[in-house]
């Protein structure tokens, strides 16, 4: 009975749903399934629950991996390196009689794609011909993914709900389109199977997705545990009031239908409907963006798996918080890298967009400080790239639709850095700045061919933003602290900037505002990022620091 009882709950901690193993004792956690994709040239983890002290072997390729199950029931190997390949058969075996298969197993480049709703953002939800012929083209045996279900935790998870899979046109339209077309590209590149882990949930800002212990360890980022510190000893009630008002509402709602149907078939009038939905989630949860919910909820449960590295896109919900977010984001980086034990792996991220009104004046500068403080990690955290993408943004909406050259730049970013090709793989960033007189002049890093380009709002045939012939976006300031519209002249590798308005500059700034009007690149396509040399008060800093 004992060990009955102990594989219910092992299979209940770990499964999640994803794989149906009822009478083994064998639980690999929740992250293996049949077609998953492993990390090629490293040791890459293997772990799950069995029996209490049950001895355990794992088989792929030839080698077998044996260890001993805890006495809690937990085990892990770590598998000799293997090179790309595949499908193979991955076993995992116990006792007499007690064993799991799983599948169509590949050996490649593994990403990790998270983030908030812009890498959510589905290839289905692109209603584009382009973005329609991408998913007819999509099949490909050798890209595989998982869908990790949103999920929020209060503590650190053992599980997640979702399944790996091959991408096909009947699996690609639910998968993150910035994530696919990296994938795709990749593909292309390399020539090895490519695993994408989509591990995102929109609308959630970045201390969601960092752990408790890394947000208690930083004195600007432990408020927020501490405003979490009232929550616990009310969260129960609360729990217990929304699910009774849930199902109550449930119930109605059922009944409604029932009686809907029944008026219908009988040609009588509908009966009134119940109120909607007239119940509240509990506080405490901040669905999801309390301090590490989705840390553990979603992030937790998938280390140590093997993986290359991560893409990141999110940022939106930190607006307003710039000079915060300049030390949480790097610290959301340490932590899971930390945590995972690879080492620095890379890190990959995209810069906001351009969103909101595209004209002046500019009064809301909430999403240039998140920027400015993801430019500035860079410096900061090392294996890091930044896409730009001030000239795919969109003014009706958080969510451009030009996702295929966000992917295809953050793959541009890791067939560089990470694997070794001699591209180019970012625009323009600010170099060095000296004071000539009334002029500033701007050096460039990858700034081979310094031009302007066209900007178009929404679409690449959308409303002309920027014009081609002539550099926009540059302003400069002087002791007041006030900036003006500047001239801007293309000198090699250098933007030399004046204004008739400011005689003595002190400061330039460059694509300061949410949406910028801002056209320089560089040979390779690639836009420059915004940027400020001015050290003065950051609009989101708060008023004690």
């Amino acid at each position: 009975m004992k060990k009955i009882v102990f594989r219910l709950w092992a299979a209940a901690l770990l499964v999640a749903g994803t794989i149906a193993h009822t009478s083994a004792a064998i639980v690999p956690a929740s992250i293996f399934s049949d077609n998953a994709v492993l990390q090629q040239k490293q040791a890459d983890p293997v772990w799950g629950i069995a029996d209490p002290n049950e001895p355990i072997v794992v088989s792929i390729n030839g080698q077998s991996v044996a260890t001993t199950a805890a006495a809690d029931g937990k085990w892990s190997v770590r598998l000799k390196p293997i090179d790309a390949g595949g499908p193979y058969t991955l076993v995992i075996s116990g006792a007499p009689g007690d064993s799991v298969t799983l599948k169509n197993i590949l050996v490649g480049e593994v990403w990790f794609c998270g983030g908030q709703s812009n890498m959510q953002y589905a290839m289905r939800w692109d209603q584009s011909q382009s973005g329609k012929d991408a998913i007819a083209a999509s099949t490909d045996p050798l890209l595989h993914f998982i869908i990790v279900a949103n999920a929020v935790g209060l503590t650190p998870q053992t599980a997640i709900k979702g399944a790996w899979t091959e991408a096909t046109v009947n699996t690609v339209p639910l998968l993150t389109s910035v994530g696919y077309y990296f994938g795709r590209d990749l593909r292309k590149a390399l020539n090895v199977p490519v695993g994408l882990i989509h591990d995102d949930y929109g609308g959630t800002p970045a201390q969601a997705w960092t752990s408790r212990d890394a947000l208690e360890a930083v004195p600007i980022l432990k408020h927020y545990v501490v405003e979490e510190a009232a929550y616990p000893s009310q969260y129960p009630a609360l729990l217990d009031a929304y699910n009774t008002k849930k199902a109550v509402f449930l119930q109605a709602k059922a009944k409604y239908d029932i009686d809907a149907a029944a008026a219908k078939a009988a040609g009588t009038p509908a009966p009134t409907p119940p109120p909607s939905a007239p119940y509240s989630v509990p506080p405490y949860e901040k669905w999801p963006a309390g301090a590490a919910h989705l840390y553990n909820g979603m992030v937790a449960p998938v280390i140590p798996y093997g993986i290359r590295g991560v893409i990141w896109y999110q940022g939106e919900s930190n607006n307003g918080r710039g000079y915060e977010y300049k030390t949480l984001f790097p610290t959301l980086i340490n932590d899971w890298r930390k945590n995972w034990g690879q080492g620095a792996f890379p890190f990959l991220f995209v810069q906001l967009a351009p969103t909101y009104t595209i004209h002046p004046p500019y009064e809301n500068y909430s999403w240039v400080d998140v920027r400015e403080a993801q430019r500035l990690t860079l410096s900061v955290e090392p294996n890091t790239a930044m896409v730009v993408t001030t000239d795919i943004g969109d003014s009706t909406t958080v969510h451009p639709t030009r996702k295929e050259p966000v992917g295809h730049r953050l793959a541009l970013a890791a067939r560089a850095l990470v694997y070794g090709e001699p591209l180019e793989y970012t625009g323009p960033m600010l170099g060095a700045v000296s004071i000539e007189g009334a002029k500033i002049s701007v050096s460039f890093t990858h700034a081979d061919g310094l031009h302007s380009i066209a900007v178009h709002d929404a679409a690449d045939d959308g409303t002309l933003v920027a014009p081609a012939d002539r550099l926009a976006g540059f302003e400069i300031a002087g002791s007041d602290h006030k900036y003006h519209a500047a001239d801007a002249v293309i000198l090699g590798s250098s933007v030399i900037v004046s204004s008739p308005d400011v005689p003595a500059p002190v400061a330039v700034r460059y694509g300061w505002a949410n949406y910028p009007i801002a056209n320089l690149s560089n040979n390779a396509g690639l836009p420059a990022s915004p940027f400020k040399t001015d050290e003065w008060r950051w609009a989101s800093q708060p008023t004690d620091k």
